[in-house]
């Protein structure tokens, strides 16, 4: 056991650590930057912090996710959190991950880090100590993408602090260091996405410490900015130490060293799942053209459009720490999200009907790039048919697929479709959903209740001058149950007075059958055979596949020359051969009958009006 330990702990739950959330809120922008033990001015720090957050040089702008710090004493912790909690924008904070002081103070102090719990989620087991000579600890934590469940979402991000000055004694003990954190970290499974940040102090490329964290092996680190050199005004653009040459506070000597750097393992760049987004890395507020002096000497052009701003960050960073950030904006996994309907509803048998997949890649980023592509698969059962694969951007409108329905059998139709990606980390996948529906006949349109009548022919006999009559015509359709259509009647043609329908047409007919009213209008009409033949336009109801049909009436009305409706209910029938009986033997008094009955207009009603009747009544 060290003889003295300190240990500040940020209590996460593994139950936390595996519980999924919402979609991470953006790509991952992750800084790492030695602070100095804050021992330079505070308030171009806290600017500094402001300013990242604003950063738009890659085109976009958002507060960073992630923070890893050098130098920071156990004093620190606090005042960074406060001022990181401080420049940050509405809805954003950050929380101290697990932090460990191994008498590190007198060292220059130990790592920290902080990050956005909306974004990311600690596993504190995943956290350890490593040893790196100089009285010096690496410290390692193990972060995962809120709402991702997948282990390539998550990462180890190791956060350094090597021995400083040159000399074979420095670099020994810096190569010391890096093995032991190559050690550890070759140690994790194949494949693990790793970050190796921090201030390693390496002064050139060929020097055995730098050289062991690029050596081939399970955690073999790339570097975004190349192998190569960075010394010489020519590689300016790569420095990070110090941005201060003349007045300084801190540690001068002006923007000559790359002395700070966020390395990472193949799994961080092979443009799948959690990937480092090219032409992202930077050194923040660095120009390229400030070699071995004041990064704000005079104009800096780090905004190239906004000189103003960016002096107005030189004057921050020169005096804020010895060092600059380094920046790195990372894309994040591809989210799968479909939507199926669960009910396709009711389609006539035979129809062509296809049901609509909606598919997306629902990565929350603030660009396209910043999220991986969605590859996905599509396969569906039942009474689905059809298959479909393809490529989703984040960002981009959500993709339909269209899946047939087989129509063929009548009933109630039950389909799954399920949805699988192979994208690496995809958050969603497989996905499984089934759909309803059913397959119903068309409707059958009859004028009889037990039978396809579909001719109809209605005769009467209407006496002139008694006004409106209404003819009722039932619509049925026949044999309706679940799995037949409901039926609609569109249209009449043919109509013309004096027959009118009045109202409008019944639709969705079932087991109950409509009444179509038509009127008969006798005002004024002339004795004769008044026919109309009509053809009603009749369909299913408004579904897929709906057919349409005719029904065929004809309604014959015969207005008498003189009216045999003795009882004046406008219809000549049995009743009007009973009324002129009822006069005949005076049992009517009623003022019409007896007026109608006197065909002759006799004044009486006797054997000369019954031939007239009868003579009325079977006339055409």
């Amino acid at each position: 056991m060290k003889p003295f330990l300190l240990r500040q702990r940020i209590l996460l739950s593994i139950t936390c650590f595996a519980a999924a959330a919402s979609p991470a809120a953006g790509q991952l922008r992750i800084v790492n930057f030695n602070v100095a033990q804050l021992g330079g001015n505070m308030t171009s720090m806290q600017a500094v912090f402001a300013a990242l957050n604003n950063d738009d040089k890659p085109g976009f702008a958002m507060a960073p996710h992630l923070y890893i710090f050098q130098e920071v004493r156990t004093t620190n912790t606090g005042p960074l959190l406060n001022m990181l909690n401080a420049a940050a924008p509405p809805g954003v904070s950050y929380v101290q991950g697990t932090y460990t002081n191994f008498n590190e103070n007198g060292t220059a102090g130990a790592q920290a880090m902080y990050y956005r719990p909306d974004v990311l989620v600690e596993n504190p087991a995943g956290h350890v100590d490593i040893f790196t000579q100089a009285g010096r600890y690496s410290d390692r934590w193990q972060l995962r993408l809120v709402g991702y469940d997948a282990p390539d979402a998550m990462f180890y991000i190791y956060s350094t602090h090597l021995k400083a000055s040159t000399g074979s004694t420095n670099e020994q003990t810096r190569l010391t260091g890096a093995i032991a954190i190559r050690n550890n970290a070759d140690a994790l499974p194949p494949g693990s996405h790793i970050i190796f940040g921090g201030d390693f102090n390496v002064y050139h490329n060929n020097e055995p410490a730098y050289q062991r964290f690029i050596m081939p092996g399970v955690a073999q680190a790339l570097d975004p900015l190349g192998t190569g050199s960075w010394a010489s005004a020519s590689n300016a653009i790569k420095h990070t130490q110090s941005p201060c040459r003349n007045g300084c506070t801190l540690v001068a000597g002006g923007m000559d060293d790359r002395f700070d750097f966020q390395l990472s393992t193949a799994a961080f760049h092979d443009g799948a799942g959690l990937s480092i987004m090219p032409g992202t890395y930077r050194s923040f507020g660095n120009d390229g053209n400030h070699y071995d002096t004041d990064i704000n000497a005079g104009n800096n052009s780090y905004y190239p459009s906004d000189i103003p701003r960016s002096n107005a960050l030189a004057n921050h960073l020169k005096v804020a720490s010895d060092h600059v950030p380094v920046v790195a904006e990372y894309q994040i996994p591809a989210v799968l999200e479909a939507n199926l309907p669960e009910d396709f509803g009711r389609v006539i048998q035979g129809a062509e009907f296809a049901v609509e997949l909606t598919l997306a890649n629902a990565a929350n980023v603030v660009v396209s790039a910043g999220a991986d592509l969605l590859q996905y698969q599509v396969t569906s059962s039942g009474f689905l048919s059809g298959t479909d694969s393809g490529f989703i951007p984040s960002l981009a409108p959500p993709t339909l697929v269209s899946l047939p329905v087989d129509t063929a059998v009548v009933g109630a139709a039950v389909a799954g479709v399920q949805v699988t990606s192979s994208s690496q980390a995809v958050q969603g996948s497989p996905v499984t959903m089934n759909i309803t529906g059913r397959i119903v006949r068309t409707s059958q349109p009859t004028f009889d209740a037990d039978a396809s009548i579909t001719n109809k022919q209605l005769s009467m006999t209407l006496s002139a001058n008694t006004g409106a009559h209404t003819i009722d015509v039932e619509i049925y359709n026949r044999g309706f149950d679940e799995n037949q259509a409901l039926l609609d009647v569109d249209t009449v043609d043919g109509l013309a007075a004096p027959l009118a329908l009045p109202g409008s047409l019944p639709n969705q007919i079932g087991a109950t059958p409509a009444t179509l009213s038509f009127s008969f209008d006798t005002t004024g009409l002339e004795a004769g055979t008044y026919t109309h033949e009509l053809t009603l336009h009749t369909s299913d109801e408004d579904l897929p596949g709906e057919t349409s049909s005719t029904l065929f009436l004809t309604i014959q009305v015969v207005v008498p020359s003189a009216s045999a409706d003795v009882n004046c209910d406008g219809f000549i029938n049995l009743d009007d051969v009973i009324a002129l009986v009822e006069v005949l033997l005076g049992l009517e008094t009623s003022e019409c009958p007896l007026e109608r009955a006197d065909f002759d207009q006799s004044g009486t009603t006797d054997g000369q009006d019954i031939a007239l009747f009868v003579q009325a009544f079977l006339q055409p």
